[in-house]
């Protein structure tokens, strides 16, 4: 019988990931994949060990850099790999130390590196005893939140200015609890009771959304993929923050609507469900895999109004001009709002994308703007926290667009979601205050 050790498949994961760029949901869907013998135990192992060292990344490479003398940056990636994610198993988890430390030992040598067996095995004994100890910066500072909590530091300066200390270290221990698996029920094929009970009889654990009435939140469910209700189309994965944007534009049946960066399709599938699917739909993305991927979700479905086109959504369609009742315009962001569930973005993003960014993002709500009727609606969503792209974007629209206003959206969120800001057209959706991932959200009416 082959065996496969879980935490050399992770030790790897973290590997590609820092050395050579992976993103860390395709890195360990491909070695899981390739490693398919593993019991469904390690391969849950696996994935919690990566995720989890990549939420405290920060927090563990200062705990190493205390007890070793040679610094993480001066380390062999197959050895600093190894002691990260031992570390995290030593911090985090129910693992005990001695486990921890003799399964990194074997890992090292695996790979050739006996020499540096007794080095490995130093620093772990060391930070075993030590653990208690770890000098932190001063609290009340960004430096302390930044390493306590792993965010990066310029981040986590930007998110003080925002939001005060106390909401953005709330929103920084959100971000380091791994989050449920967020559906919404499809309407056209189930009803949300008889969906529930089915995956209830399946062994998943599930709760009603916080905000919306077709949203489930799911745990226990290792494969959605695999399970029958998913391929029979009773339902989609998707964030109830994105619901709610869907919420906000307010489709209705037999009207013509427009989602311009529509990959992967949740947004679509949701607007089409709410549109009792009937009227026009069209969904484009720059990508040709991405437009397959729609198309693929909407048969799954039974989602038949959908026109999935490949089209770069900077670029303007004089076919569109004035054309659709509500256009979508989910904007391609930094995603700073994603940090629960793509934890490695936190190490993969250093601020300067946004500047970037922003001309993008205003280029597609300009050309969104020309496509909606007199009358109709446009919303402006990202999955970032981040004012240039978010608050910024919706000011210089309304000042260079005095044929637009905003439209109060309170209606569609419940009472303790209310905010100021809703009754304005626009609302920021906090991880920790809204159990969904980082959001917002804007919507203007064309007047005439």
């Amino acid at each position: 019988m082959i065996q496969i050790n879980p935490r050399e498949i992770a030790a790897q994961a973290m590997m590609e990931i820092m050395e050579e760029g992976a993103y860390n949901n395709m890195a360990l869907r491909r070695l899981l994949k390739q490693n398919g013998a593993m019991p469904p135990l390690d391969r849950g192992l696996v994935t919690e060990i990566v995720n989890g060292t990549l939420r405290n990344l920060y927090y563990i490479d200062h705990a190493i850099n205390q007890f070793s003398k040679t610094k993480t940056e001066k380390m062999k990636p197959w050895v600093l790999a190894v002691l990260r994610t031992a570390v995290y198993q030593m911090f985090f988890m129910k693992i005990p130390d001695s486990a921890a430390c003799n399964e990194a030992v074997k890992l090292i040598a695996a790979r050739g590196l006996a020499p540096l067996k007794g080095f490995v095995n130093g620093v772990l004994r060391t930070m075993a005893r030590e653990k208690e100890n770890i000098v932190l910066p001063k609290d009340g500072t960004a430096e302390f939140l930044s390493i306590q909590y792993s965010h990066p530091l310029w981040l986590i300066k930007m998110w003080i200015a925002y939001f005060g200390f106390v909401e953005t270290q709330k929103l920084c221990q959100a971000n380091n609890c791994p989050p449920d698996v967020t559906i919404r029920v499809n309407t056209l094929k189930t009803q949300k009771a008889s969906l529930k009970k089915d995956l209830e009889k399946k062994g998943a654990m599930v709760t009603d959304g916080k905000i919306l009435p077709f949203a489930l939140h799911l745990k226990k469910t290792a494969d959605i993929g695999g399970i029958k209700a998913f391929k029979d189309g009773l339902f989609h994965v998707q964030d109830e923050s994105s619901q709610l944007a869907v919420e906000v534009l307010d489709p209705k049946k037999g009207e013509a609507i427009l989602d311009l960066c529509a990959a992967p399709g949740g947004k679509s599938f949701t607007i089409a469900e709410k549109m009792e699917n009937k009227g026009r739909l069209v969904c484009g993305d720059i990508y040709e895999h991405k437009i397959e991927l729609i198309s693929q979700g909407a048969e799954r479905l039974g989602i038949t109004i959908i026109e999935a086109r490949q089209q770069d959504a900077t670029q303007w369609r004089e076919e569109f001009d004035q054309v659709f009742d509500r256009v979508l315009v989910d904007a391609p962001c930094s995603g700073l709002g994603l940090m629960g569930k793509k934890p490695d973005i936190r190490l993969k993003k250093n601020g300067v994308e946004i500047d970037h960014l922003v001309p993008i993002q205003r280029q597609i709500l300009e050309n969104g703007a020309k496509y909606v009727k007199q009358g109709g609606t446009l919303v402006y969503s990202t999955c970032t926290l981040c004012k240039k792209e978010n608050e910024k974007n919706m000011e210089w629209f309304l000042k260079n667009h005095p044929d637009f206003m905003t439209e109060d959206i309170s209606e569609f969120l419940p009472d303790e979601l209310w905010r100021e800001t809703a009754k304005l057209g626009y609302i920021t959706l906090l991880p920790h205050e809204s159990n969904t991932d980082g959001f917002f959200i804007a919507k203007m009416k064309r007047k005439g």
